[in-house]
């Protein structure tokens, strides 16, 4: 008699027909179990990317927010370095009215700004931490998880007769499991790619950033200096 079973998976459900008249030998249920497990270790590397990517994003979002924050320092820097005289406003003439600059303002949005380049810092290292462990874990062909889970079934294939599970079931259900084990492998590169992008971008954020901290750090002295001799 044919019995269908529904495995219920959060990777997907693993439908299989049996003929409960045939007691599955050892090497079926090994087989099997090794091809249930190939379902757990697919779910958690797909959690996993899940996760990981999300918070990428995150940061990615956060990184935006900060270049476009350094533009507006960058701006009244400028401005401040023309005053003192370190260098001319290439388009001061596009000024109309006097421009005014809350020095303490100022200084203080380049601390939080740079508080919170700190707190990035934390924040990246530990996904490049994440992002090195999963590349180290890679295996051969690029697959994500173990390639011996590409062979389990090879030997409940060719002795069909002496196995319960029906193999037409077992070969469209496995077919079906790698058709999603396929999308979590290009969902798995594809966080990889997002991430090398993301810490490039903060490279980036970080060596302009703080070339505009040492500029901000001069204006800061030469203010000092001013205060002194007027004072």
């Amino acid at each position: 008699m044919i019995k269908t079973i529904v495995k219920k998976h959060p990777l997907r459900n693993i439908t299989l027909d049996f003929d409960d008249e045939i007691t599955s030998p050892s090497f079926e249920q090994e087989a099997l179990q090794c091809y249930y497990e190939a379902h757990d270790k697919t779910w958690a590397v797909k959690a996993h990317v899940s996760g990981i990517e999300a918070q990428l994003k995150i940061i990615d979002d956060i990184i935006a927010d900060l270049a476009l924050r350094r533009l507006g320092i960058e701006q009244e820097l400028e401005i401040l370095e023309d005053w003192l005289g370190v260098t001319e406003l290439e388009d001061k003439a596009l000024f109309d009215g006097e421009i005014t600059i809350d020095i303490g303002t100022f200084f203080s949005i380049c601390d939080q700004h740079n508080t919170e380049i700190q707190s990035l810092y934390e924040k990246v290292v530990n996904l490049t931490e994440v992002y090195n462990q999963d590349i180290e874990h890679i295996y051969e062909d690029d697959a994500v998880i173990d390639p011996k889970y590409f062979s389990a079934l090879d030997d409940v294939y060719p002795r069909y007769e002496e196995v319960s599970v029906h193999t037409v079931s077992l070969d469209d259900d496995h077919q079906a499991f790698l058709e999603e084990y396929g999308k979590v492998e290009e969902h798995f590169f594809h966080y990889t790619a997002l991430a090398r992008e993301v810490f490039d971008k903060y490279k980036d954020l970080v060596e302009t950033t703080q070339a505009i901290y040492h500029r901000v750090e001069i204006v800061d002295q030469l203010l000092r200096d001013k205060l002194k001799r007027e004072g």
